[in-house]
């Protein structure tokens, strides 16, 4: 049985607009990896993934394997977000670029696992 806490951590889960903000985040790093200004990186607990997971989706669907594997996976999309970007301020922009390719690489995990945590919980 579903409690009314669940079903609002359900409902604020807005998994098209997290893939959306994320990809959006790949063209702000190749925006920045090819001059454009500096993106604002935030911590992976303030993104609207983050404030789902930590403020309560991950207490509330800790039943769930891929739950622990999404929150993995989310913080290291966002430690190579700050890597990027520490790189590239750094005049290494060889490195910088190497570790966009790994984001790239990964980020098909992170949208397979948002994917799937949104048919269990819908």
């Amino acid at each position: 049985m579903t409690t009314q806490a669940s079903r609002t951590t359900i409902q604020s889960l807005n998994l098209p607009l997290i893939k959306m903000r994320h990809e959006m985040w790949k063209n702000k790093l190749i925006t920045f990896l090819n001059g454009g200004k500096v993106p604002v990186a935030i911590s992976h607990r303030d993104c609207d993934l983050g404030k789902w997971l930590y403020g309560g989706g991950l207490a509330t669907y800790s039943e769930f394997p891929e739950m622990r594997a999404l929150e993995q996976e989310h913080q290291r999309f966002h430690d190579r977000v700050y890597r990027i970007i520490e790189l590239y301020q750094s005049g290494k922009p060889k490195e910088a670029w190497a570790v966009y390719e790994e984001l790239k690489a990964h980020s098909g995990e992170l949208m397979a696992l948002l994917d799937a945590l949104g048919n269990r919980l819908h």
